[in-house]
């Protein structure tokens, strides 16, 4: 007997659109259940892209806010001087250079910066101290410092003399404003060096480590002071996309290098910062990879019901005719139409509240931002709507979805057709 198959004398394309109107079909054939899946799906794709959203919005925030004040996004130093730090290890802030950083692309801001470890003294209290010589002028567009005045003013770019002292540091020395205290250092010529400074400031960085040490004085006095004129640190740097940081490095990196100067990331600088990030980017995938395979055994459970509902039918079809290969390829597509609107309602509904949350951040308050403040941040939440956010966990949730559907596709597969019509 002559063999049926519906598909047999269809041109390619009009088999294709074939299969694809018999898969969107038969999902609607049990609405509930199909609706209930796509509930299911949606609901892991919305929840997994607010909490990226969160996590990566609020990881920019931190960057931009910690890093971008203090080590800047990319970091001009000499090379060796992270691992030794001294003033043996400055260099030459030239007018060259000055042109290589403003010739760079993506490059909105930056700020020279002097450091040294001195002495501090009031009467007889002495403590140990580190030296900030900025340019309060650049820092006012660069870094949000003048923002953390506790007592007092803030430098200007005309004084003489005049400090700033962290928080901690000025109770330590029991003084007050307008006070004179002495400064020791070793200057870059490797001779001793004492100044007198006149305190017209205090600054609360939110850092116990800084607050009990810092000393913001104008980058001149600091050169001078220290014996190194036209002398800097390092160059911090701000550019206009995160995303840009590897790339600029590198430029940076290849035009400095005949100077021995390095360009390094906040990464490489701040690398405590790097590591939270890192363990709370980690903690947050785990919790909803397990979310993912939650939804793909529900997944599973729907298309193997659904499959062995229509065991007789597939008999009779591949009894007429039809190929395991073509239902095999109808069940894939009655999968993938599931999971792909699950996925885009996900995504939109996510997105939308994403948007939300970058428009009307989440303000923290009690303890939660109690600690915030210590460390000088603006307590909130943030997202954000990064397209591998969603690229991500589209992808993630179509892959594990296929991957338990491997199973009952399996099984249309090796299905005979007097098994499947004698089974019930």
């Amino acid at each position: 007997m002559k063999k049926f198959s519906p598909s047999k004398n269809l041109r390619k394309e009009d088999e294709i659109m074939f299969f694809l109107k018999i898969a969107w079909r038969n999902i609607w054939r049990n609405k509930r259940r199909t609706i209930i899946t796509i509930t299911a799906i949606a609901f892991a794709t919305t929840i997994t892209v607010i909490m990226r959203g969160i996590q990566l919005g609020t990881y920019d925030y931190l960057i931009r806010t910690i890093a971008g004040n203090y080590s800047g996004y990319i970091q001009i130093q000499s090379k060796g001087y992270s691992e030794d730090p001294s003033l043996r290890k400055t260099f030459i802030y030239s007018d060259e250079i000055k042109k290589i950083i403003k010739s760079t692309p993506d490059i909105i801001a930056y700020a020279p910066r002097l450091y040294a470890d001195v002495m501090i003294s009031s009467g007889e209290n002495s403590y140990g101290g580190i030296i900030y010589g900025i340019d309060p002028e650049i820092e006012f567009n660069f870094s949000n410092f003048h923002k953390k005045i506790k007592h007092g003013r803030f430098l200007r770019k005309d004084s003489s003399y005049e400090v700033l002292l962290g928080d901690k540091l000025f109770e330590n020395l029991k003084i007050k404003l307008g006070d004179e205290i002495i400064i020791l250092s070793q200057g870059f010529d490797g001779a001793l060096w004492d100044m007198k400074f006149k305190v017209v400031g205090v600054i609360k960085l939110g850092y116990t480590e800084l607050d009990n040490a810092v000393i913001f004085m104008n980058l001149k006095d600091a050169q001078e002071f220290l014996s190194a004129e036209n002398r800097v640190s390092i160059i911090a740097i701000l550019i206009s996309e995160l995303e840009k940081i590897e790339k600029i490095k590198r430029k940076l990196s290849e035009e400095l290098n005949s100077k021995s100067l390095v360009a390094l990331s906040w990464e490489d600088v701040m690398v405590e910062l790097k590591q939270s990030i890192e363990f709370d980017n980690a903690s947050g995938v785990l919790f909803l990879a397990f979310l993912i395979i939650i939804v793909a055994f529900g997944i599973l459970n729907t298309i193997s019901m659904s499959v062995v509902e229509r065991f007789n039918e597939f008999g009779i079809s591949l009894a007429i005719g039809f190929k395991n290969q073509k239902l095999v390829l109808i069940v894939l597509l009655e999968i993938l139409f599931i999971v792909l609107i699950g996925i885009l309602l996900g995504s939109l509904l996510g997105g939308i509240f994403n948007y939300y949350l970058i428009k009307n951040p989440i303000v923290l308050t009690g303890d939660f931002a109690s600690v915030y403040e210590e460390f000088g941040i603006e307590p909130k939440f943030i997202s954000s709507l990064k397209p591998r956010i969603f690229i991500n966990t589209g992808l993630s949730i179509l892959i594990v979805s296929l991957i338990s559907s491997v199973i009952p596709l399996y099984r249309v597969y090796k299905l005979e057709p007097l098994k499947g019509i004698r089974f019930t």
